[in-house]
């Protein structure tokens, strides 16, 4: 009971010393939160670095697609590939033939002999090789002879007129029913592999996990595709090599054979996350459009797909399916032109843009090489932030500052130093909160006090909202720098690991400034059982205003907005995008370097700039409400370099350009709004309250 008693004492204190507090501890708050920014830069100025050297992009096309569009268009092969190869195309994915597969091209025949089992003749002797060794590789045992009733007898084509006298043609014997053999793979068809190389394409081999596969058989697999001079791999069918279980195994196989591992995104195969876990980010990442999906897009967002997978998404392989049935006319079509002219080349130069990008063979990104203690001063720096919200938020003791600071630095830093990525993403979640709270937290606006002492004229009111919205957003970018420092890593380039609490990070400031605008903020040079009177009676107030239609209505349609926005939120969305809105899009991407974020740019900054404005005019009571919607552009912006995947670079341009057109749409509607309001309404509309009268600009002090 002491220690308690102890604790509340120490934490409420006289005014007087609540004001030596704050002269004693914001000077270190703010220097701890400086050094934190300075080592944020330093870690994204690595990642920057990392993201600039690693440019190039793979186009690789289906080596099947394009045989097929060759023969029907009844063009030389080598012809058609140089053709695609000089509109943008590097590599071509050859998928591993299977039993099943050369039975189908007519390589093999099956014949199925009474009280044996089946013989197998294959046509020629290189292919019978390549089925011995694929076989063995799977782990099969091969014999000269038959031992049972249900081996598969493999028997080598030899001509009569070549074959030696009294010598029985070449064959083998597999311990196994051929419906087991028909879907096993049994590599890469060297052909096609020559053909490839020969057309100065670099083959990217497809192969497919098998039964009871196990780490001596995936370093063999591996290093026969090594061998045949393949550089990454992507994996065939609904699983990876090595699911399930062995996902560890297949990785070290990967790296032991020099091989890429090439991850799907949104592919959805069965054990990627845990063989990219294990990889810890040594893959490439790979867009692709499935068979089914491709026939239901249009090529124009076809195009778009692989051009912003590439661009925003830290996509190194665009894994290319081509149009080949639907939406041409019959007459007159060349699907080769079409293909190479209409849709790979726009892909490449949509990628290009100039010469912002170049193609050839994908490669990995290198690590950024951020000191572990560059991260732990950031942690530092965001506990430091911490607690300013908190002295800003409550009068607040000395002691209970300092306290805070101390609680708050051990924690943060030590979940950087003992979780590691883990405890990475908690202290970037909580930048995330912190930092757009503390540029919202507006003590003129939100409590009353502040107020100019009449309202500024329409030029002089536009100036201070402009001046305002860019002094939250620096408060703002002070959290952006600390995210992007503490997320400095190949991990979350490459999305192995991704930010926490995407959700969170959007609705928790919002909830705040919507709380502290209808409550207030608390005076801190009065005693707090005075502001804590005040507060409830505020409350009350609120609770029993009589219901009006409109503002319930805005209140629910605020209330629709703000889920709505949540839910659209994150990696995996739980509402959709709708057409028109895929539209527009499409028509800011056309035009606009970087399309910045519809949430930012049409309701997040104009709404600030609205608040503001209308505030220094004098209309306090519609400005309130609308400086809470203002809250989610800044919350928007943090969230842009969330996306760690998207490079830096791209992220910047997006967010200044959200500023620049929300800004301008804000001054336009509040310009039209302004003018139509009457002018006698404007003493009506003040809410005054007895409070100094100065104008606080700045989004970040001490004691607002």
């Amino acid at each position: 009971m002491t220690f308690f008693a102890f604790f509340a004492s120490s934490w409420f204190n006289p005014p007087k010393e609540r004001f030596r507090l704050r002269r004693n501890i914001t000077p270190v708050l703010y220097a701890l939160i400086a050094v934190g920014v300075l080592a944020g830069l330093f870690a994204a100025s690595k990642r920057y670095s990392v993201e600039q050297k690693n440019r190039r992009v793979e186009l690789a096309l289906e080596y099947t697609e394009v045989k097929q569009l060759a023969q029907l268009s009844g063009q030389p092969f080598d012809s058609v590939l140089q053709r695609f190869k000089s509109a943008g195309a590097t590599s071509l994915a050859i998928t591993e033939d299977t039993i099943a597969s050369l039975e189908s091209q007519g390589e093999l025949h099956v014949q199925q002999w009474s009280g044996v089992g089946p013989t197998i003749t294959v046509s020629r002797p290189e292919v019978f090789a390549r089925i011995r060794d694929g076989l063995k590789a799977k782990g099969l045992a091969v014999d000269d002879k038959r031992s049972s009733e249900q081996d598969t007898y493999f028997e080598a084509d030899t001509d009569e007129d070549e074959a030696p006298d009294n010598k029985e043609p070449e064959g083998f014997a597999v311990h196994a029913d051929y419906t087991t053999l028909r879907p096993l793979g049994i590599g890469l068809d060297p052909a096609a592999v020559e053909v490839t190389m020969k057309a100065g394409l670099q083959p990217v081999g497809r192969i497919a996990n098998f039964p009871a596969v196990n780490p001596d058989r995936m370093r063999t697999v591996l290093a026969a595709v090594k061998a045949q001079g393949v550089e990454t791999v992507i994996f065939q069918g609904l699983e990876v090599l090595g699911y399930r279980g062995e996902e560890k195994a297949a990785a070290e196989a990967l790296q032991n054979a020099g091989l890429q591992y090439g991850q799907v995104e949104f592919g959805k195969q069965k054990g990627d996350e845990k063989l990219g876990a294990a990889l810890k980010g040594e893959f490439v990442r790979v867009h692709s459009i499935g068979e089914g999906e491709m026939g239901t897009l249009d090529e124009n967002e076809a195009i778009d797909r692989f051009v912003r997978a590439a661009r925003e998404r830290n996509i190194r392989l665009c894994y290319i399916r081509l149009l080949t049935t639907a939406g041409f006319p019959a007459a007159g079509y060349d699907p080769i032109a079409s293909n190479a002219d209409k849709f790979l080349r726009k892909i490449s130069e949509g990628i290009a843009r100039g010469h912002e990008m170049s193609f050839g063979p994908a490669h990995l990104y290198d690590d950024t090489g951020a000191p572990s203690a560059v991260f732990d001063v950031i942690a530092l720096g965001v506990a430091a932030g911490l607690t300013l919200l908190l002295i800003r938020l409550a009068p607040v003791s000395d002691r209970a500052a300092w306290l805070t600071l101390v609680i708050g630095g051990l924690v943060c830093v030590g979940a950087v130093m003992a979780l590691g990525d883990t405890g990475r993403r908690l202290v970037a979640l909580l930048a995330a909160l912190v930092f757009p709270t503390l540029a919202c937290l507006r003590r003129d606006v939100l409590a009353g006090e502040g107020e100019p002492p009449t309202p500024l004229n329409r030029s002089a009111a536009a100036i201070s909202a402009i001046r305002g919205l860019i002094a939250a957003s620096a408060v703002t970018s002070l959290g952006i720098v600390s995210v992007v420092g503490l997320l400095a890593s190949r991990t979350f380039i490459v999305k192995v690991n991704q930010f926490l609490g995407i959700k969170a990070a959007h609705a928790v400031p919002i909830v705040i400034i919507g709380l502290i605008a209808i409550a207030g903020l608390p005076a801190l040079n009065r005693p707090l059982g005075e502001e804590w009177a005040r507060i409830r009676a505020r409350i009350q107030a609120f609770l029993s205003e009589p219901t009006r239609v409109g503002p319930l209505l805005i209140a629910l349609i605020a209330l629709a907005a703000l889920t709505l926005i949540v839910a659209r939120t994150g990696n995996d969305p739980g509402v959709g995008v709708s057409g028109v809105e895929l539209k527009f899009r499409a028509l800011l991407d056309r035009f606009l370097p970087v399309r910045p974020r519809t949430k930012e740019f049409l309701v997040g900054h104009p709404a600030f700039i609205l608040a503001l404005a209308l505030w220094y005019r004098g209309r306090k009571r519609i400005a309130l409400p609308l400086f809470v919607v203002g809250v989610i552009g800044q919350v928007s912006i943090l969230n842009t370099f969330c996306h760690t995947h998207t490079p830096l670079y791209l992220s910047f341009i997006r967010d200044v350009t959200g500023l620049v057109f929300g800004t301008v749409i804000g001054l336009a509607i509040f310009w039209t709004v302004d003018r139509m309001l009457p002018q006698e309404a404007e003493a009506a509309a003040l809410d005054r309250e007895p409070a100094p009268r100065q104008v606080t600009t700045p989004a970040l002090t001490a004691d607002g």
